[in-house]
């Protein structure tokens, strides 16, 4: 059975964590992406390798002296009380997550750096939304997780739109720009999508294009979908909510959501089928 463990808090808490287990370091480099950088270093260079596969987009290596977090990690041996081999990755200093699985390992590194530059780029503003361009504008679909967002977006391009991503619009003023990741799959009546979109989104990359719309539009099963214009503070509101960085820079958040709101409609309704919300919008949006 796969030993797998999420890891919170500093070190030195009075509880036992596992002593890492040094082997020399295989591999280390650093990088960055939209104005922020990282260190990552691993005595595995397997692993090691894996974890580059998971950097986010605009991600190279990097020169810089100073980093925003560092990364390592440690392969940490069997036990008699702990049979089976595991990695441990620290930011920090501090553990993220212990597991003997590779792929959690990678998972994890993923979400966390990703995380990093949403809440930390210094030119950009990251919501927590899907996106999709729509004769040359993008319609964005803020909302957290189970919200439905990642099937609306795929039910969108399926239809004929760009995809951006399902994860984070990524602002800069009133721009979008891609920010693709991996599309995980989701049980749909069509099983090829999303093998098709991640195709469509590393071969056809669209150029960022100005919020058009902005949708609110949480997943009610049975829902009709009756969308109606909401005021610009309304739209705003809902949109900080959303903003990674509404807590560490709210002055700068708020500048370019009030641009964005200036210059897009927003719709607000809840909705079923994702398909049909599809063909709702491109119909109706010129």
């Amino acid at each position: 059975m796969e030993n797998t463990r999420l890891i919170s808090g500093e070190l030195g808490t009075g509880r036992a964590e596992p002593r890492a287990h040094s082997v020399g370091e295989a591999s280390q480099g650093t990088y960055s992406a939209l104005g922020v950088s990282w260190e990552l270093r691993s005595d595995s260079a397997p692993v090691y390798r894996d974890l580059l596969e998971r950097l986010p987009p605009g991600a190279a290596p990097s020169t810089v002296r100073s980093v925003e977090r560092s990364y390592a990690l440690r392969t940490v041996p069997a036990t008699i009380s702990e049979r089976e081999a595991s990695y441990l990755l620290l930011a920090d200093g501090r553990p993220l997550i212990r597991s003997s699985a590779a792929t959690e390992i990678a998972e994890a590194f993923e979400e966390n750096l990703r995380w990093l530059v949403a809440e930390r780029s210094p030119r950009r503003v990251f919501l927590r939304a899907g996106v999709v361009g729509w004769r040359d504008r993008a319609i964005v679909i803020p909302g957290g997780r189970n919200t439905g967002k990642s099937m609306l977006v795929r039910a969108l391009v399926a239809a004929g739109a760009s995809y951006f991503s399902d994860d984070y619009a990524v602002l800069e003023g009133n721009m979008v720009q891609p920010y693709p990741g991996c599309v995980p799959y989701l049980p749909t009546s069509s099983s090829g999508i999303s093998c098709w979109l991640e195709e469509h989104a590393a071969t056809r990359e669209p150029k960022p294009v100005p919020v058009g719309v902005v949708l609110f539009a949480p997943y009610q099963a049975g829902a009709v979908f009756k969308p109606k214009l909401i005021s610009r503070g309304k739209a705003l509101l809902g949109l900080f909510k959303q903003a990674v960085a509404a807590q560490r820079n709210p002055a700068y958040v708020l500048r370019t959501l009030e641009t964005v709101t200036r210059r897009c409609n927003a719709l607000e309704s809840v909705r079923g089928d994702a398909r049909i919300v599809a063909s709702y919008l491109l119909e109706r949006l010129v």
